[in-house]
């Protein structure tokens, strides 16, 4: 049989780490470093490339596209490595033939759209594309393309696009 101190001072000691682990439990949020967030929203981007027409069949006549956007961007990211990540392109595009004249040129507009997520173990990505013209000739076309992709912690990767004209 233990003598009364003895199992009186266990029992306080007991107390006293349970509490403390309790306490540090509760406040342990506290302590952890708050996610690093930055929002950067831009107008009247400019970007000039070679590209074609999009279709869901691709190819096509290369133009020199023009696009001016407004853009803002968000990204939250974590000390343990999960983040949060997601933008949006809004705004017109100017298409003009790069190497035959006899074809249309093309304005209208275009939104793109992307988020990202990652947790340590697994990522995924979705991202979509909208964009309606008016040909110089008067002919129209739009475009929409979803594209997703996922990879879970043990390496299995899932990808699949979604388009319609």
């Amino acid at each position: 049989m233990l003598p009364i101190e003895w199992g009186e001072h266990m029992f306080r000691r007991l107390f006293a780490g349970l509490l403390t682990t309790g306490l540090l439990l509760i406040a342990a949020p506290a302590f952890a470093q708050p996610p690093m967030t930055e929002t950067v929203t831009e107008k009247n981007v400019v970007e000039t490339f070679v590209d074609v027409v999009p279709t869901c069949e691709g190819g096509g006549p290369l133009y020199t596209v023009t696009t001016t956007v407004n853009r803002i961007s968000h990204i939250t990211a974590f000390d343990d490595g999960r983040s949060h990540e997601t933008f949006t392109d809004t705004g017109t595009f100017v298409a003009v033939p790069l190497e035959d004249p006899s074809l249309p040129s093309y304005s209208g507009k275009l939104t793109v759209w992307g988020g990202f997520n990652a947790n340590g173990g697994a990522v995924n990505g979705t991202f979509t594309f909208n964009i309606r013209g008016t040909g110089s000739d008067g002919s129209t076309f739009s475009n929409h393309v979803t594209d997703h992709f996922n990879a879970t912690p043990n390496g299995t990767e899932f990808f699949f696009t979604h388009c319609h004209d």
